[in-house]
């Protein structure tokens, strides 16, 4: 090795850097320490006057070599370092806190003791959750599920009996005209069976309604970071998309109605064999089978007391949730009752001689509302001063209920409108503003166009023009966060609200990232969708229920 080699190695070993042990016990073990010079320099600088320090120090920096500068700055950064959190009081450490987000907050947790204590504060994490769930963060863009029946530990769904679905199911063609099917099931004998051989499936297929066996727990208090992490990731399962998939057999014919409340675990399904069924959501197994319509069941829904149906022959029906009996019967109606919606004692049913009837549970008396000129498909009352319809007729309207006018018309479709749903934030007390939760209630509607529009409700005007489907959308759902559609191209698309834009689709999710979905793909149209804060539920003219779950199974494992 060459002699300048030795001299730099020397001057190398000489220096002292940041990761010296030397270095940070002083240096005073090293060879050529001069000890008295050191002391010398530390008792003169400090008689100086704090200008004339600052310039030695300022020549001093000048003066030194760039490791020697490495050591300064980590032992200055050292020296420096303040834990204001612990040095703070609590109150003014938690104020401090709350401008992180989360993943600050949990890095901060880990900083010491003292830290980890106020970051993980139920105050901070309560904040955290009124800024995300059921609206979106104006700072990260992210929005999170309200889960309402939060808490619960997800187990996998058991397997609902394999049932083989008949070949001609799953050959249906996606091209027939919506219309077409519509008037073909109005108009056919209720006694006939040959219009809908094509897709039956044997009544000793079906899983025989079984009787749901619940117990009670006693809630526990839970952590507000707990509740924030299970609802990310519950909404980092919508985005990737990473779901369990499970398919059954619910009708022996087309399922043309249905709907799922997730706090109560069950959902209701009307079919084209003319049956109500009644299902338990966790275990997906029949409840009950309700009977008495003879035409096909349109419309369903239902709450804790009643469960309500219509039916293309010309009747609605109310039943107790309680104990399944029919309480009521309506059996007015000129023509097949296409749908309905209810809040409280208010009722609006859609029927297929173009007209809108609102009827009071109550006293049974009714009014119509007049101005579509072909099948109403979709009806929903909006704070029960309004309501929503669509129709054949390739419109939407908005009504109001007391003077029994069109407010508003939203045009943009270019042929029927099969659907339509309100995206309205849920309040959380009574002074909260439609504004403070997310912005302005947005409509959504689906058509045979092709399209999904999301619509500004107070303007009218269309926001967001959703393209995606090869066919015609039948049915489309939407909460705060997201918008779900069904199509004849036998897809289920995933969007986002607020951009409108395509998140993923079920199908497309299923088959490229390993979810498996028993039996596989679905064999026809999807006339209905339904969605919640972990779940998406679809119903086909195949008969068959698709349920996908996406709640993780160990979450808390």
């Amino acid at each position: 090795m060459s002699t300048g080699s030795r001299s730099y190695l020397e001057a190398l070993h000489d220096d002292h850097i940041a990761s010296c042990g030397q270095c940070l016990r002083g240096g005073r073990e090293e060879k050529g320490f001069e000890s008295e010079a050191v002391d010398a320099a530390a008792a003169a600088f400090a008689a100086m006057t704090p200008a004339t320090q600052g310039a030695v120090v300022a020549a001093l920096v000048k003066l030194m070599r760039p490791s020697q500068l490495r050591c300064l700055a980590a032992t200055v950064a050292r020296i420096t370092r303040v834990d204001f959190i612990s040095s703070l009081s609590p109150e003014l450490s938690l104020r401090v806190l709350q401008y992180l987000d989360a993943k600050s907050l949990c890095r901060a947790a880990q900083v010491a003791h003292t830290w980890g204590r106020l970051a993980d504060d139920d105050l901070i994490w309560h904040r955290m959750c009124e800024q995300h769930i059921d609206k979106k963060c104006k700072t990260c863009g992210w929005g999170l599920p309200i889960i309402r029946n939060s808490g619960r530990r997800a187990s996998p769904v058991p397997p609902p009996q394999q049932l083989a679905i008949p070949p001609s199911s799953t050959e249906t063609s996606t091209t027939t005209s919506t219309a077409g099917t519509k008037r073909k099931r109005l108009d056919s004998d209720p006694t006939d069976n040959s219009s809908s051989s094509a897709n039956q499936v044997s009544p000793s297929q079906l899983p025989s309604p079984v009787q749901s066996q619940s117990s009670t727990t006693i809630p526990k208090r839970r952590l507000w970071k707990n509740i924030y992490a299970e609802r990310l990731i519950v909404e980092r399962n919508w985005r990737k998309p990473q779901f369990r998939a499970s398919r059954f057999i619910g009708h022996t014919d087309g399922i043309m109605s249905m709907q799922f409340n997730d706090c109560k675990q069950r959902f209701v399904t009307g079919g084209h064999d003319n049956i109500i069924r009644v299902w338990d959501a966790e275990t997906n197994k029949c409840i009950k089978e309700l009977t008495g319509h003879t035409q096909g069941v349109s419309g369903v829904q239902f709450d804790d007391q009643i469960i309500i149906s219509c039916s293309l022959d010309r009747t609605v029906r109310i039943w107790s949730m309680k104990t399944f009996e029919m309480i009521r019967t309506f059996d007015n109606f000129r023509d097949g009752v296409v749908c309905l919606h209810f809040v409280d004692e208010l009722l609006a049913t859609g029927c297929a001689d173009a007209t809108i009837r609102i009827i009071n549970l109550h006293t049974g008396k009714f009014f119509h509302l007049r101005g579509h000129t072909d099948w109403v498909n979709k009806v929903q009352i909006y704070k029960k001063e309004y309501l929503f319809s669509c129709s054949d007729d390739r419109s939407v309207r908005m009504w109001d209920i007391a003077t029994k006018t069109v407010v508003r018309e939203f045009v943009g479709h270019h042929d029927q409108v099969q659907s339509l749903s309100i995206s309205l934030p849920v309040p959380r007390s009574a002074r909260a503003s439609i504004e403070s939760l997310g912005g302005s209630p947005k409509l959504v509607t689906g058509s045979t166009d092709k399209f999904v529009k999301v619509w500004d409700i107070e303007t009218g005007k269309c926001l967001h023009t959703l393209y995606g489907h090869e066919d015609g959308v039948m049915c489309v759902a939407s909460d705060t966060l997201r918008v779900v559609s069904g199509s004849h191209d036998d897809t289920v698309i995933v969007w986002d609200l607020e951009s409108g834009k395509r998140i993923h689709s079920m199908e497309m999710a299923g088959q490229s990232r390993g979810n498996t979905v028993d039996g596989g793909a679905t064999g026809g149209v999807i006339n209905c969708v339904q969605l919640s804060d972990t779940k998406v539920l679809t119903g086909g003219e195949d008969g068959v229920i698709s349920v996908y779950d996406f709640y993780p199974d160990d979450l808390f494992e």
